[in-house]
């Protein structure tokens, strides 16, 4: 038998194990104890081969995903907006997307891990576009940018693209690039600028343009050098936008901004301010007489015919200019002069210019405390209603009184309806006026007797509204009055606004019960024509055809034409600014109805109508009338 010490050592200790005490071997012990060790390093070799195949799947499971996660990570990068390029300390490249060789036109072979910044911008397609100088400046900019913490810079490419590159450092000393194509944000945002300076329809400069550039001349002026600041408003304008329609209208802006451009110089601006609106800087005048030359030339070009879409439109504008010096211009105050003079050529007739003086901003001044003065007059009581009476010349009696407001100022005393009823007009005031003497007259005049009627004038502009009949309404419920003894007086100039809207209004008031008659006759245009379509009930001889009778053939001739045709159609007349008896003689031979004038009585406030009514009776203090609303 072997030696134990030749043995291997397991099998020496367990061949020791199975060793009688007489030195002979227990050989089925021997084998016992063999078995169970090979059994047990069996099991240590499963276990271990176990253990190598759990860590091979978990090896392969960890690179799938790490596979997976570069897969996401790359389908992240390539839809990006941005590009991107990764870097190393030795600015070498890591990785980029797609959207960083989109935008430098690069080929997938020029993007090679350990390509350095300077190979790629050699390569790059879209500077290859650039001449030789033009494109080391925009590779320099970018291999220079800073490689502090993090730095930006915006280039603009020879294809006209506007680029964005940020570069920010990372831990180990390499850094990212993040390149933009910001081109259609700059378009995006020009646009917005431009937008905010220029006027949308013509594409000439705004208020605000037109301030910038007035200040521009201020900077550039020379020593003593002067400027004109002109202000237009297109005359007839708002008519065409009403019967034509706004696309006409516009066409019809857009039309003029061309022929205002075409007439003035290169240095000049022409700017849209709103509206019919425009206004103009016109530079380095040298004499006071070339700003009235422009203005008539403009004047003359917007005159002549437009063919709008098929239409033939002729407008007019009228201007009003403000010359100055350059070292003194102000641009709030010149466009404020300049529209005061065109206030003042608008009230001149119309087409044509005004200069400013300063006179014309004392006007102003008087105007803006005329107008903060209307503004309180309703509110405290300041309006008064006067009557003057209507005589019927063939009774010799009164059948009727016109009211008249009459504005009683605490200062100015009685201010004349000339004076204020227009600006009232301008300033939206006249329909609470309007409601407010229409109340009154009908409160009153419950008071007369019934044969009685009262005539209240309307404005055009209370048409605009379109429920002037239930103002009537209102007022005659309000009053009590039977809807026949009121009636409502209009101009001609009231069938210029809106005639089918006007003619509308004017037939619910006649179902009211209500008089219409048309006032001034003679002074318009059209005046047979409207009585041709609608059915008035009087018709008022205008007093500029009384006071020449007696003196003039033509005021005759017209007195009897009119009182003729108000015979033939049924419909009464009556004669205004009636002075003298000889007047009245005339009227009286020429079959008219009534008569209105100083010859009787001027307007008097009601505590005086009684007497008027009653001569022969004593005077008695008229009844208080209820407040009108």
């Amino acid at each position: 038998m072997t030696e134990k010490q030749d043995l291997p050592p397991l099998l020496a200790r367990q061949v020791g194990k199975a060793t009688l005490p007489d030195g002979s071997l227990d050989a089925q012990k021997l084998l016992g104890l063999v078995s169970s060790v090979y059994e047990a390093n069996e099991r240590d070799r499963r276990r271990t081969d176990h253990a190598n195949e759990l860590m091979a799947q978990e090896l392969e499971d960890a690179l799938t995903a790490i596979e997976l996660q570069n897969m996401r990570f790359k389908a992240a990068l390539d839809n990006m907006t941005q590009g991107v390029c990764l870097f190393d300390k030795a600015a070498r490249m890591a990785v980029c997307n797609r959207r960083f060789q989109e935008i430098y036109g690069l080929e997938d072979a020029d993007c090679k891990s350990g390509n350095n910044l300077m190979a790629l911008l050699l390569a790059s397609n879209a500077l290859k576009q650039a001449d030789e100088m033009e494109r080391r400046l925009l590779m320099n900019e970018h291999l220079e940018l800073d490689q502090g913490a993090s730095a930006a810079l915006e280039q603009e490419w020879p294809d006209g693209r506007h680029i964005t590159i940020h570069r920010n450092r990372i831990p180990d000393g390499g850094f990212l690039d993040t390149i933009a194509d910001v081109t259609e944000n700059r378009k995006a945002s020009a646009q917005i600028a431009h937008l905010a300076r220029h006027d949308a329809l013509t594409d000439l400069p705004n208020r605000l343009l037109l301030r910038e550039r007035m200040q521009e001349v201020v900077r550039n002026a020379l020593r003593d050098e002067r400027c004109a600041i002109m202000c237009l408003d297109l005359d007839r304008f708002k008519m065409v936008n009403d019967t034509l329609g706004h696309p006409v209208g516009d066409a019809l802006l857009v039309a003029v901004s061309e022929r205002i451009t075409s007439l003035v110089r290169s240095n000049d601006v022409v700017a849209r301010l709103g509206g019919d609106e425009f206004a103009i800087i016109q530079q380095h005048v040298r004499k006071q007489s070339e700003p009235a030359r422009l203005a008539r030339r403009i004047i003359a070009e917007l005159s002549k015919p437009y063919v709008i879409e098929g239409h033939k439109v002729q407008i007019g504008t009228s201007i009003g200019i403000e010359i100055v010096n350059v070292s003194d211009l102000n641009p709030d105050e010149a466009l404020r002069n300049a529209d005061l003079a065109l206030y003042e050529a608008k009230a001149q007739g119309r087409g044509t210019y005004c200069v400013y003086s300063s006179e014309m901003h004392d006007s102003a001044t008087k105007r803006r405390e005329l107008e903060t003065d209307l503004r309180d007059a309703l509110a405290q009581g300041q309006f008064v209603v006067h009557y003057q009476p209507q005589l019927d010349i063939r009774e010799n009696t009164i059948n009727g009184f016109e009211a008249l407001v009459r504005w009683e100022h605490p200062v100015r005393g009685t201010v004349s309806p000339v004076d204020f009823i227009p600006v009232c007009e301008e300033m939206g005031l006249i329909d609470e006026l309007g409601k407010f003497v229409m109340q009154r007259a009908c409160t009153d005049a419950k008071q007369w007797p019934e044969h009685i009627s009262i005539a209240v004038n309307l404005s055009p502009l209370q048409f605009r509204s379109g429920n002037l009949p239930d103002i009537v309404k209102g007022a005659i419920a309000l009053s009590g009055i039977p809807a026949n003894r009121l009636e409502l007086e209009i101009t001609e100039s009231v069938m210029l606004e809106d005639v089918a809207s006007v003619l509308e209004q004017l037939r619910a008031i006649k179902r009211l019960g209500c008089q219409v008659s048309l006032d001034d006759f003679g002074t318009g245009y059209s005046s047979l024509s409207y009585i041709r379509h609608f059915p008035f009930d009087r018709i008022k001889i205008d007093q500029s055809f009384v006071k020449d009778l007696g003196d003039n053939p033509d005021s005759l001739a017209i007195i009897r034409a009119v009182a003729g045709l108000c015979g033939s159609l049924g419909i009464k007349s009556t004669a205004e600014g009636v002075e003298t008896l000889d007047q009245l003689d005339i009227l009286t031979r020429e079959h008219c109805d009534s008569a209105q004038g100083y010859l009787f009585s001027k307007p008097v406030p009601l505590e005086q109508v009684h007497a008027l009514i009653y001569p022969d009776d004593p005077p008695k203090q008229a009844k208080p009338a209820d407040k009108a609303a």
